[in-house]
C-alpha cells in the first residue's frame, strides 16, 4: 500500500495546486502594483480635469504672433500668481477655489500672489508644454506620474491643433488618508479574489488529478493480473490520447501472451503426444520378448529400430526448431549458388520419388547466387520433396522449378492429387499439425517438416507459402534474397 507521499494521486495534487498558487500569487502582485500606479495616474488625471480656469487662462494669454507664452515662461512669478488665482490655496483635502481671487488683483496690489501665499502643493506640481511637447515651465515638485491636457485657441476649431499642453504630476510620499482607505478596500478585495481562485484551483487540481489517474488505475489492475496469469483482461480503450494508447498496447500484450501461453501448452501436448507413440510401440515389443509372446527375431527387431528411428527423428527436428529461435540462431551464411543446391538434392531424392510412382520434372534456370546456409536450405528443400513423396498419390508427377524474380531467388515444388483443404492452408506449417484425410499420419512423418522449412526461410530473411496447386495437389513457393541482384539479370519464368 503506497503512503500519501508516495501515491501518484498525491503528487499530481501537489504539482497542481503549486502551480495554482504560484500563478495566483505572481498575479495578485502585479495587479497590486498596477492597482496602485493606475489609481494615482487615475488621481492625477483627475486634477487635472478640474483644471478648466488655468487652461481658459493660458489659452486668453495665448499669442499667435508669439507663440510660447513667453511672459509666463520668463516670468516666474507672473506664472505662480496665474495658478493662484485660478486653483486658489490648497487646502489638507484639495483645492479651494477663491472667488475674489479670480477677479483679479485689487488696485494698487502688485502683480503676484497675496501676501503671506506659499506656494500650495497642488501649484507646484504644474507644469506647462508647448505645441511640440517641449517643457516651457517645468513642476517645482517632481513625482513619479504625470499627465497633461491639451490647450486650445479661444477661438479655434473643435478640431484644430493644440497651442501647447498644461501638465500635473503626482504628489511624492505616502497617499492621503481617503487614498489610503479606497486602496485597502482594493487590496481587500483582491485578496478575497485571490483565496477564492486558490480555493478553485484547489478542487480542480483534484478533480484533474483524479480524471488522470483513473486510466493509470485500470493499467496498474490491468497489469497486476496480468502478472499473476490472467491474460484475459482486457482493459477499456475510448480513449483517444497518449493514455489510450497505452491501453490499447497492453491489451496486445496481453492478447499476445495469451497466445504464447496457447502455443506453448499446445507444443508440450503435442510433443508428449507425438512421443508417446513410438514410445508405446517400442514398450509394447520389449514387453512382449520379456513375457515370451514374441522371439527377438529380425522382424522384432525391426520394428523395434523403426520405432527407435521414429524417436530419433522426433527429437532431433524438436532440438532443430528449439535451438534456432524459430531459424534465426540456425544458420551460417556464405556466398553460394541456390540452383545448383536444388538440382544436387533433386538428384539425390530422384530414385525415391520415382520408387514411390512419381514422375520428376526439373526447371532449374542457373546460376543464382544467394547468401545463405547450404546445410540449412538442404535441408529445406530435402523436407519439401520427401512431403510431396509422402502425400501424393501414385502415379503422379512433382514439378521442381528454380528461376530468378527481380532481386528474389523463387523455388516451387508442386505435386498432383489429392490436395489438402484450402481451409488447412494456413496451418500447414505449424509444429505437428497434419491435413484431414491423406495427409496424416498413417504417412509417417513428425509432422514439423514443414514448420523446420519455415523456421529456416525465416533465417534467411525469406518466405514461404503454401497453395493448391494447378496440378491438383499442393504447391509451395519459397523465395529468397538475392546476392549481388542487378536489374539486367531479371527475367520472369515462362510457366507461371
Amino acid at each position: 500500500m503506497l503512503s500519501t507521499r508516495e501515491s501518484l494521486a498525491a503528487q499530481l495534487f501537489v504539482a497542481f495546486a503549486t502551480t495554482a498558487v504560484l500563478v495566483i500569487a505572481v498575479l495578485s502582485g502585479l495587479v497590486a502594483l498596477s492597482m496602485r500606479e493606475g489609481f494615482s495616474e487615475y488621481l492625477v488625471r483627475g486634477e487635472l480635469v478640474g483644471m478648466d480656469g488655468v487652461v481658459e487662462a493660458l489659452a486668453e494669454r495665448h499669442d499667435p504672433e508669439n507663440p510660447g507664452w513667453p511672459p509666463l515662461v520668463g516670468a516666474p512669478r507672473e506664472w505662480e500668481h496665474l495658478l493662484a488665482v485660478n486653483i486658489g490655496p490648497l487646502g489638507e483635502q484639495g483645492s479651494v477655489p477663491i472667488p475674489e481671487a479670480r477677479r483679479g488683483p485689487s488696485p494698487g496690489r502688485p502683480p503676484g500672489p497675496p501676501p503671506g501665499f506659499a506656494p500650495p502643493t497642488l501649484e507646484a506640481r504644474v507644469f506647462l508644454l508647448d505645441a511640440d511637447g517641449q517643457i516651457l515651465i517645468p513642476p517645482r515638485m517632481p513625482g513619479p506620474y504625470s499627465a497633461r491636457r491639451a490647450i486650445h485657441a479661444a477661438d479655434a476649431a473643435p478640431d484644430a491643433a493644440p497651442i501647447g499642453y498644461l501638465g500635473l504630476v503626482s504628489p511624492q510620499g505616502e497617499p492621503s488618508a481617503l487614498d489610503a482607505f479606497f486602496l485597502r478596500g482594493q487590496y481587500r478585495n483582491l485578496a478575497l479574489a485571490a483565496i477564492a481562485a486558490l480555493a478553485l484551483s484547489a478542487l480542480a487540481a483534484a478533480l484533474l488529478s483524479r480524471q488522470f489517474l483513473r486510466p493509470v488505475k485500470a493499467l496498474e489492475r490491468g497489469t497486476r493480473a496480468m502478472a499473476q496469469g490472467d491474460f484475459d483482461t482486457r482493459l477499456d480503450t475510448s480513449r483517444r490520447d497518449e493514455l489510450g494508447q497505452l491501453i490499447g498496447h497492453t491489451n496486445a500484450l496481453a492478447a499476445s501472451l495469451k497466445a504464447a501461453r496457447d502455443a506453448e501448452r499446445q507444443w508440450v501436448s503435442d510433443t508428449s503426444h507425438e512421443l508417446q507413440t513410438p514410445l508405446a510401440v517400442l514398450r509394447a515389443e520389449i514387453e512382449a520378448v520379456q513375457d515370451g509372446i514374441r522371439q527377438a527375431d529380425d522382424r522384432t527387431l525391426a520394428e523395434m529400430h523403426d520405432a527407435v528411428m521414429r524417436l530419433s527423428r522426433l527429437v532431433s527436428d524438436l532440438k532443430t526448431l528449439s535451438f534456432s529461435r524459430e531459424g534465426g540462431d540456425m544458420v551460417h551464411r556464405r556466398p553460394m549458388d541456390f540452383a545448383a543446391l536444388v538440382a544436387e538434392r533433386l538428384d539425390h531424392a530422384t530414385d525415391r520419388l520415382k520408387a514411390a510412382g512419381l514422375a520428376v520434372t526439373p526447371d532449374i534456370a542457373a546460376p543464382l547466387m544467394i547468401e545463405g546456409d547450404p546445410e540449412a536450405l538442404a535441408r529445406l528443400i530435402d523436407n519439401l520433396l520427401e512431403n510431396a513423396r509422402r502425400y501424393t498419390a501414385s502415379p503422379g508427377r512433382v514439378v521442381v522449378r528454380v528461376w530468378q524474380d527481380g532481386p528474389e531467388a523463387m523455388l516451387v515444388v508442386e505435386d498432383t492429387a489429392p490436395a489438402p483443404a484450402a481451409q488447412a492452408m494456413p496451418q500447414l506449417f505449424d509444429r505437428f499439425y497434419r491435413a484431414e484425410g491423406s495427409r496424416s499420419r498413417a504417412h509417417g512423418g513428425s509432422g514439423l517438416g514443414l514448420a523446420i522449412c519455415r523456421a529456416i526461410a525465416a533465417a534467411h530473411a525469406g518466405t514461404i507459402e503454401a497453395t493448391l496447386s494447378p496440378l491438383g495437389g499442393l504447391r509451395v513457393t519459397l523465395a529468397l534474397r538475392m546476392k549481388g541482384h542487378s536489374h539486367e539479370q531479371n527475367k520472369a519464368h515462362p510457366h507461371l
